[in-house]
């Protein structure tokens, strides 16, 4: 089985990516992830990828892609998390699938209306203790403004303001759009609403995915 999942920030993409992997038993291959594990390694990929991380800078498409083929030459069985992230990478992930003969199967975008996100990020407090989290509407602090666990101030992030938000989501939008349509138009994209009981989201994406690889396929 293998996966790719798309989503905004908040749109609920990484709890139901959770949910999956659980339940398919599927490597997560996160592209954070998989670039801490490369730095690792003692090779010339790994030492460019160290130097480009320490100071900071993005990764370049040609040397992500050659940690990603690198990866899923090894995986049969995996959701990818966080790649593609734009239209170019989209199509050099196709060809790498087509010349190690491993197609990716299914893209599942989760979507949710923007005004929703906004509401759900915007509304975020973290405790800068103990890293608690709470939101205004959704899981309300006891006491206002106040961590209910070790009685700190909570803080807003920077960029869960309005302003950041919705630049974020422009973004995403402009860059991912075509990406689902380019799954869209292979025939493989499963889209599910992220606007609802997350339980209920997760049967759904659960179902259809049994549906497409037999029921109880963990592969």
């Amino acid at each position: 089985m293998r996966l790719v999942i798309l989503g905004p920030s908040g749109a609920g993409k990484g709890t139901q990516a959770k949910a999956l992997i659980e339940h398919f038993n599927l490597k997560h291959i996160s592209t954070g992830d998989v670039l801490r594990e490369e730095v690792k390694k003692d090779n010339v990929l790994s030492r460019a990828v160290k130097r480009l991380m320490d100071r900071g800078d993005l990764v370049p498409d040609e040397l992500m892609l050659s940690v990603v083929e690198g990866i899923l030459s090894e995986e049969d069985n995996f959701i990818l998390d966080g790649f593609p992230r734009t239209f170019s990478q989209t199509l050099a992930l196709d060809a790498i699938c087509n010349r190690i003969a491993a197609p990716i199967e299914v893209a599942i975008s989760i979507s949710c209306p923007d005004d929703e996100i906004i509401q759900r990020i915007t509304g975020r407090t973290v405790c800068p203790k103990c890293t608690e989290m709470f939101h205004t509407v959704f899981l309300p602090p006891k006491k206002h403004g106040i961590c209910d666990k070790c009685g700190t101030e909570l803080y807003q992030r920077p960029d869960d303001t309005m302003e950041t938000v919705k630049r974020r989501l422009q973004l995403f939008h402009d860059l991912t759009d075509p990406i689902i349509d380019f799954y869209r138009r292979k025939g493989i994209l499963i889209s599910i609403n992220g606007k609802g009981d997350i339980g209920e989201i997760t049967q759904q994406l659960i179902k259809q995915l049994e549906e497409k690889f037999g029921h109880g396929n963990n592969s």
